[in-house]
């Protein structure tokens, strides 16, 4: 279970490219994955823009966003390429989940065998390998964000939606990777927002409950 310490992301963070670029590749040698080769490209931010153009009108404003903050792309014989939005330089741990996500996406393009789901449920099936490969309180922690601005003249406010599964259904996931996988559930609980950490706490005894029953039939 990676955890935002300095024990898994020891390098400083300078919220720029190369930061962003260094994350990418302990997060892809924290899955295994360190030396498979991909490029990683930054894209425009359009959070930023809606913003700045509210800003600039003199008026109240409020944003709200649900989309991909990141991308895979495998185009036939050339180089993987995945791409993060420059609005997640502010936000270190959005850009940890959405860069587990998009990694998830390369790994599960080497699988033979169909998904386990239609492939209209790739996306969360995505978000659900993410956190078995240990990212699970990164996705939780970005899942949904709000925050109130305020400027000389303006403010509002903003929120966003990540990630393919709400709170609820990843603190449950998070849960279920712990039980199964004997993690310490106090660490995972301290590193958890209100919201995902209410879910995680409540799905625990449910999940043990199940794997008891499992074991005893």
């Amino acid at each position: 279970m990676v955890v935002p310490t300095k024990e898994f992301f020891p390098e400083r963070y300078a919220g720029d490219h190369a930061s962003a670029m260094i994350v990418f590749q302990r997060i892809k040698e924290l899955m295994g994955m360190g030396d498979w080769h991909c490029e990683f490209v930054q894209r425009r931010s359009e959070e930023q823009e809606l913003k700045a153009d509210l800003s600039r009108s003199g008026v109240l404003g409020q944003t709200s966003s649900q989309g991909a903050a990141g991308t895979f792309f495998s185009p036939p014989e050339k180089n993987v390429v995945i791409t993060y939005s420059a609005s997640l330089l502010r936000d270190p741990e959005g850009l940890v989940a959405t860069l587990s996500h998009e990694l998830c996406h390369y790994l599960l393009a080497v699988v033979r065998e169909e998904p386990p789901c239609t492939w209209k449920d790739l996306e969360p099936l995505t978000d659900l390998s993410a956190v078995l490969e240990g990212f699970g309180i990164f996705l939780c922690n970005s899942a949904f964000k709000f925050e109130q601005w305020t400027g000389v003249s303006t403010q509002g406010w903003s929120a966003k939606r990540s990630g393919y599964l709400n709170e609820a259904e990843l603190g449950f996931a998070l849960a279920i990777s712990c039980v199964r996988n004997r993690l310490d559930v106090k660490i995972a609980a301290r590193s958890l927002r209100p919201n995902p950490r209410q879910v995680f706490r409540d799905a625990l005894d449910y999940v043990a409950a199940l794997e008891e029953d499992e074991g005893g039939s």
